[in-house]
């Protein structure tokens, strides 16, 4: 059976959504539309190149975390200076070569090799950060001049996955774009067009958003959202006491976290 599938960003804690697509094909369900932000468009990405959940937990296994948090600086107080300078503690351009690498060995470098008539089966929301708003790659991609056919989906995530001040915003030209959650953490409408059942998957809020995202959030931005979130079919992934930006301690224990995605998609799978 097909289902679509639209994943919630949420940091290191998306590592509970290997554990869920387990469960999903265990039964076999396939993904046909997939889509997110930020961590959430990592695992639409994989999806979309047809990874099972298999492949990605040995993905995890083997993961160096510099290639997530690579800093030039070493000592504390230059970190700190680099971060105020550059609008961010790391850079990902080695997680976007490492993702890069990643998609190519399935044939999936370009939104063209999700593409089926003149759609694409892979959604990606980013923020626009001089514009203010937000945009859908890559839907959006023509008010920048680019080709969206042969634009980069390991480009497109690294772009939704710029988390504010962790990351250094991702520039194209004159064009600045952060993590896709600032403006729409969970696009649960993005496939409202499709006449398949959608699956939300939903990572439990654990912990207070920071002052710095309130403020993007609340008083840059200024997002009103219109979603009536209780029309849609949801799971409240269970994430345990993990935080956004626990990097370590979730890879450290990866499959605790695996187990709870699973366990939760088992549970939401039961009572309905």
């Amino acid at each position: 059976m097909y289902i679509n599938g639209v994943f919630e960003g949420g940091g290191i804690k998306g590592l509970a959504y290997i554990g869920a697509i387990r469960f999903l094909e265990e039964r076999g369900y396939q993904f046909k539309y997939v889509g997110g932000s930020s961590v959430g468009s990592l695992f639409a990405s994989l999806l979309a190149a047809k990874f099972k959940a298999k492949e990605m937990e040995e993905m995890v296994a083997n993961f160096d975390i510099n290639t997530l948090i690579t800093n030039k600086s070493k000592k504390p107080i230059n970190k700190f200076i680099n971060g105020i300078k550059h609008k961010g503690l790391y850079s990902m351009a080695f997680f976007e070569n490492y993702l890069e690498n990643l998609l190519g060995s399935k044939n999936c470098l370009y939104f063209r090799d999700v593409k089926v008539g003149d759609d694409y089966l892979l959604k990606i929301i980013v923020t626009d950060y001089k514009k203010k708003k937000m945009i859908t790659l890559p839907t959006d991609l023509g008010e920048y001049n680019y080709a969206k056919d042969a634009f980069s989906i390991a480009k497109a995530v690294t772009m939704s996955c710029s988390m504010p001040i962790v990351f250094v915003p991702y520039k194209i030209h004159d064009n600045v774009f952060i993590d896709g959650g600032v403006i729409n953490n969970f696009p649960i409408n993005l496939f409202s067009h499709s006449n398949i059942p959608t699956i939300g998957f939903r990572l439990n809020e654990n912990e207070k958003p920071s002052a710095v995202l309130n403020i993007l959030k609340n008083k840059i931005f200024k997002i009103e959202s219109k979603i009536k979130f209780d029309t849609y079919n949801i799971v409240d992934i269970n994430t345990g006491k993990y935080k956004v930006s626990d990097f370590k301690k979730g890879l450290d224990n990866y499959k605790e976290l695996i187990k709870l995605g699973y366990n939760s998609m088992r549970d939401y799978f039961y009572r309905k």
